[in-house]
């Protein structure tokens, strides 16, 4: 499948073990910019260590009872280490959303690779939703970020910010599909479709009493009928792509 090696790329950090609570009060400061970006290969090592513990560690036990103590013990630091790095708790949740914003970026790139050669809009849905599953399943960034509800103004901005990347360019992959519709009604299209999957997948992970193989079928007939009525019944690609 064309998804498989971006998911195993995905879940290829190790878990690590949580040690036990400390009695540290979690912080509730806002996020801040880096106190130090890693330059050298050791500093990097170190910084890319700390995230990793980081989001197994609210991953594991959520964002409230995660502690920049027991995350710099799991990353094998000190925790003046640490804050050479992050100033708080809230900087390090703010770096591990970028990170993994940016690995959903590379994954829809490689979607974007593997839906090339497609002659119908509809195994494109399938595509999608069979291929961002695995992904979120196998994140333990998705995991981090977004399973245990520590929502912000910013991660939702941040969030909004590469949907709206993602769309422009899925309304460029529907272009062929429905020349004549307008660029601002493909990239509505794009978004209606994209936001109605990403909300049907978080269903499906949070409520294992529906089963996740029912949301995943019924994910894809609902977006492929709201792409019907606008697509029309899938059809080949029109010849003016190349």
């Amino acid at each position: 499948m064309w998804y498989e090696e971006a998911v195993k790329s995905a879940a290829k950090r190790k878990k690590r073990p949580i040690p036990p609570k400390r009695d540290e009060a979690p912080s509730s400061e806002p996020g801040a910019a880096l106190r130090r970006v890693p330059l050298q290969a050791r500093s990097k090592e170190r910084y890319e260590r700390i995230l990793d513990a980081a989001e197994e560690a609210f991953a594991s036990v959520g964002y409230d009872a995660a502690t920049t103590e027991g995350i710099a013990e799991q990353a094998g630091t000190s925790i003046g280490s640490l804050y050479q790095f992050f100033p708080n708790k809230r900087a390090l949740f703010d770096a591990l959303t970028a990170r993994f914003l940016n690995e959903v970026r590379a994954f829809f790139d490689r979607f974007l690779e593997a839906s090339r050669d497609a002659v119908s809009w509809e195994p494109l849905v399938d595509m999608a939703v069979d291929g961002f599953w695995a992904f979120q399943r196998g994140s333990r960034g998705f995991q981090a970020v977004w399973v245990h509800g520590n929502l912000s103004l910013d991660l939702i901005q941040a969030s909004d910010d590469v949907g709206r990347e993602i769309a422009a360019r899925v309304a460029d992959l529907l272009e062929p599909f429905a020349p004549s519709l307008d660029r601002k009604r493909r990239e509505l299209i794009a978004t209606m479709a994209i936001e109605s999957v990403s909300g049907m997948l978080f269903v499906a992970e949070r409520r294992r009493d529906l089963g996740a193989d029912a949301v995943i079928f019924e994910t894809k007939t609902l977006v492929k009928r709201y792409l019907a009525a606008y697509l029309g019944e899938p059809q080949p690609r029109t010849s003016s792509r190349s």
